[in-house]
């Protein structure tokens, strides 16, 4: 009975010795894993699906923990960061924000450009290709004058600042053009028959612009 009660005696106290090494071997294991990873920090990444040369606010962002030794001078880790800030890349919800990828919305257009929106949803308005920020357009205007209809080339080479969606699906382009050209632009826009936009791809936007002069030409004979 007293050997039962010894060896119990024995096991029970290799129990706990086992369990205490285990315990110190968990503890150390959990110190280095800190250590290498260290503290998390938040940085902020998009929310939403942002278009570029779009103002960024709090709206289109929340945060996520990364470790310290992961973190870079390029982080974004204050909001204050991201005030009158716009991204020069579009960005997808899930997307980490960086210094590198953000620009002022001051510095956005150049000094003494304006940016013009085109909407799609006029029936006037038509865009021959899918654009994208940072493509480059030329602008077709076929509009009625006193000797007749007119085609002609009202602008080579704009930049585009901005692509988006409406509600139907459909684009509304923003273009940045000089201050001077603006209200030529906006009363096309508003006033002429038809303004094609045309994607100008190096080597081939002679050709569209030739085809779409060409388009209007024959429409013109058939009346």
């Amino acid at each position: 009975m007293f050997e039962s009660k010894r060896r119990a005696l024995i096991f029970i106290t290799l129990s706990f010795i086992l369990a205490a090494i285990a315990g110190l071997m968990f503890f150390n294991t959990y110190a280095d894993l800190n250590e290498n990873l260290g503290q998390t920090t938040e940085i902020y990444i998009a929310d939403k699906n942002i278009p570029s040369r779009e103002s960024i606010s709090s709206e289109h962002v929340r945060t996520m923990q990364i470790p310290n030794r992961f973190i870079t001078d390029a982080h974004i880790l204050s909001l204050n960061q991201l005030e009158d800030q716009v991204s020069i890349v579009p960005l997808l919800e899930g997307d980490i924000l960086t210094t590198s990828m953000l620009r002022p919305y001051s510095d956005v257009t150049e000094e003494g450009n304006r940016l013009v929106k085109l909407f799609s949803e006029w029936d006037n308005v038509h865009f021959d290709q899918n654009l994208e920020a940072l493509d480059r357009v030329d602008i077709v205007v076929s509009q009625s004058t006193e000797e007749g209809p007119e085609t002609e080339i009202f602008m080579r080479d704009i930049p585009v600042a901005n692509v988006e969606t409406n509600e139907e699906g459909n684009p509304n382009v923003t273009l940045e053009v000089a201050v001077e050209e603006a209200p030529s632009l906006i009363h096309v826009q508003n006033y002429a028959d038809s303004v094609r936009v045309l994607k100008a791809n190096s080597g081939k936007d002679q050709d569209n612009l030739e085809t779409a002069e060409n388009t209007q030409s024959t429409n013109r004979d058939k009346e």
